[in-house]
């Protein structure tokens, strides 16, 4: 049983972030309930007339819909097609490494830290068809040049392979401290009774890693179906929407067409 002075202090510290959850989570859910039945009037939301299901029948018949929808799967099957392994690996090396683990951890980190945009822009330089420095590259050792982001078939693969490596030093970190978590004792009595290093892999760190690679994997979901300025920065959805996610209809129809 709580006595009266702990009662107080779980309420002074459980209050504000209730409050804070309310304003900037709960309430804003709430309102986009209502939004989603209201013909939303920006000049005067109080007058928004009730239309019902009309908004879904609408979004629905977009033919950018299901282009959307499908472009954003596509990117997140990517995402972990690509991101898991390689971290993986990446991490298993740094492992094993004795000494500048840090130093090279912090190498991999350094891509996070950049601005997206940034980043983006560079590449889009990078990769421009007549005048970027990787076509350039190709056929100075006799490859012919490739199209990168300006072709419908390469643009999302590329784009998806520029969000890892941005990206992968932070999976990596992550990675790399739960197998340093998990005791070595484990691999050197496994190694004395004759146990390979892939029989490890799968019958140790794996099932001892499981808690941080769940973590992982609900961070890199949550990044691929929030996917927005990288794509927006390197082909506004092109060519001929190959790169256009939902979050980039969400923009268009509310903040360029005012469809609320």
């Amino acid at each position: 049983i709580l006595r009266r002075p702990q009662f107080w202090f779980g309420v002074t510290i459980i209050v504000p972030t209730l409050l804070w959850y309310w304003f900037f989570a709960y309430q804003p859910i709430i309102l986009a309930f209502r939004l989603a039945v209201v013909k939303y009037q920006m000049l005067d939301p109080a007058s928004s007339p009730f239309v019902g299901l009309d908004n879904f029948r609408q979004l629905f018949a977009n033919p950018l819909f299901l282009v959307s929808v499908r472009n954003t799967i596509t990117w997140a099957v990517f995402s972990f097609v690509g991101m898991l392994p390689i971290s993986l690996v990446i991490s298993l090396c740094l492992v094993n490494v004795r000494r500048g683990r840090n130093f090279y951890q912090g190498l991999l980190f350094l891509p996070v830290v950049i601005s997206l945009v940034a980043i983006a822009l560079l590449f889009r330089m990078l990769m421009d068809p007549e005048i970027g420095q990787f076509n350039r590259i190709l056929e100075s050792i006799g490859l012919p040049a490739f199209d990168w982001l300006s072709s419908s078939d390469t643009a999302l693969p590329t784009a998806v392979g520029i969000s890892i490596w941005k990206g992968l030093g932070f999976y990596v970190v992550i990675l790399t401290a739960g197998m340093l978590n998990i005791p070595q004792e484990l691999h050197d009595a496994a190694t004395v009774d004759g146990v390979n290093a892939w029989q490890r892999f799968r019958g140790i760190t794996l099932p001892l890693l499981s808690h941080t690679l769940a973590l992982v994997v609900v961070i890199l979901a949550i990044g691929a179906l929030q996917e927005f300025t990288g794509v927006f920065v390197l082909t506004n959805g092109g060519p001929g929407n190959a790169t256009y996610m939902y979050n980039l209809l969400i923009y268009q129809e509310a903040f360029q067409d005012i469809r609320f």
